[in-house]
């Protein structure tokens, strides 16, 4: 019975000091490295459970999900030697594929299996790749103010994303996303930026202002062109009213005693005189009669 126990003590020994594993889980977010002899890769393997009964048989697991990484360095100089600040954004992860992982596993052991220490490598290149694009850019370019094409921040972003993608996959790292989060001018430059927003603001609204005038000016010449015509055409009536009363005398006549008839009051007297008749005469006559108002009114002939 003894010699049973020690003989089952001896096997679990042996294998808790061996390298063999029994369904080693890989997850999703996982690649195992199958190492038969405990040193070199025999395979790279997906998710899934594996077992090696082999003496130094080993699996190794490398995280490949997707890391996030802020960076920001507050001095930095644009093409046109613009001070600057940039914060930028990026999220990678440890490629999948055999060969890269191989690669990182032989170059970059430490990276690998610490997510720290790949991160201050992805920093490094960022800060590279930051400054090379920084150099490429003026700084209106940068903010997207400059009459030219391929500008601002997306611009910046994919240039930034074109460098920086290569320089990861060197260590065996893939790019997943960039982003320039936030551009930092000088104080000196927000305020020049200030004055020729306020100067293109005054354009804009001296624009607006003659544009105004104008209107006005076209309204004015309108209105002055319908009473010049409502004019033309009221002296087109008097013109043909005219030639009415010089053809018929009896219609001049008739338009006088129209007229006359607005003059005199209920109280006033009218005195038609003969023709020929002494006029200073008649009046003298009439002396003692001293009405408000008179009219002494010529006789017409008969004709």
């Amino acid at each position: 019975m003894k010699t049973r126990m020690l003989a089952v003590l001896l096997i679990v020994v042996m294998l808790s000091v061996s390298g063999c594993y029994w369904n080693r889980q890989v997850e999703s977010s996982e690649v195992g490295l199958k190492m038969d002899d405990g040193v070199s890769i025999a395979a790279v393997v997906g998710p899934g459970r594996y077992t090696n009964m082999s003496w130094f048989g080993e699996m190794k697991i490398l995280d490949v999900s997707a890391k996030t990484l802020e960076w920001s360095d507050p001095d930095l100089v644009t093409k046109d030697k613009q001070p600057i600040g940039i914060a930028v954004g990026v999220t990678y992860a440890r490629l999948r594929d055999s060969d890269s992982v191989k690669h990182m596993w032989s170059h970059y052991n430490s990276e690998a299996i610490d997510d720290a220490s790949l991160a201050l490598q992805v920093a490094n290149r960022i800060a590279r790749s930051v400054k090379e694009v920084t150099t490429s850019f003026t700084l209106d370019e940068m903010l997207g103010v400059a009459l030219t094409e391929n500008t601002g921040r997306g611009a910046l972003t994919s240039d930034f994303f074109d460098k920086l993608s290569p320089e990861l996959a060197e260590i065996g790292v893939e790019l997943l996303d960039a982003g320039v989060n936030n551009i930092a001018p000088s104080a000196e430059y927000l305020a020049l930026l200030e004055r020729k927003a306020n100067s293109y603001a005054q354009v804009d609204l001296a624009r607006q202002q003659t544009l105004t005038l104008q209107e006005e000016f076209k309204q004015e010449q309108a209105q002055t062109e319908i009473d010049l015509e409502v004019a033309r055409r009221a002296n087109l009536v008097k013109v043909e009213e005219g030639k009415a009363y010089a053809e018929s005398e009896q219609l001049m006549e008739l338009r006088r005693l129209e007229l006359l008839t607005g003059i005199l009051g209920e109280s006033d007297k009218v005195y038609f005189v003969p023709q020929g008749t002494d006029l200073t005469l008649f009046l003298a006559g009439q002396a003692e009669a001293a009405p408000a108002q008179q009219y002494i009114a010529p006789q017409m002939s008969t004709p």
